[in-house]
C-alpha cells in the first residue's frame, strides 16, 4: 500500500492519509498536519516540523533561566510569545508528535 500511495503522489496525484502510524507517515508524506485535541498544532514538511521541535519553557524570570541554561551549555532563544525555545536533539516524527500533542492535552487538563 505504501508503494502504491507513494507512486501515485510521485506521478502528481494528491493523497490524503490519516494515521497514527507515524513511522509510515515519515516514509509516505510530503506535507504533514499534526492534530492534537481537535486542533491543528503544527503543519509543514517533515524537515520543517523536526527543525521546529525542541522544548518550550515559560517561567517568571526568563532572563535568569536563559542565563542558567546557557551556563549548562543549553542554547535557549526567546520566542515571539514570551517563552524560551531550546534546540532539539535529533528526533523522529513520533517524538515530535508526542511533544506537540502532550502540550495540548495539558492545556485542557483539570487541575
Amino acid at each position: 500500500m505504501r508503494d502504491l500511495l507513494r507512486g501515485y503522489a510521485d506521478r502528481g496525484g494528491t493523497v490524503l492519509l490519516s494515521s497514527h502510524l507515524l513511522h509510515e507517515i515519515e516514509i509516505i508524506a510530503d506535507d504533514i498536519v499534526v492534530i492534537g485535541n481537535g486542533r491543528i498544532v503544527s503543519r509543514g514538511t517533515k524537515a520543517d516540523l523536526l527543525r521546529a521541535a525542541g522544548t518550550v519553557v515559560r517561567a517568571v524570570g526568563l532572563d535568569k533561566l536563559q542565563q542558567a541554561l546557557g551556563e549548562l551549555g543549553v542554547v535557549a532563544t526567546p520566542s515571539e510569545d514570551g517563552a524560551l525555545h531550546t534546540e532539539a536533539d535529533s528526533a523522529g516524527l513520533e517524538d515530535m508528535f508526542l511533544e506537540l500533542t502532550a502540550a495540548g492535552q495539558r492545556d485542557g487538563a483539570v487541575t
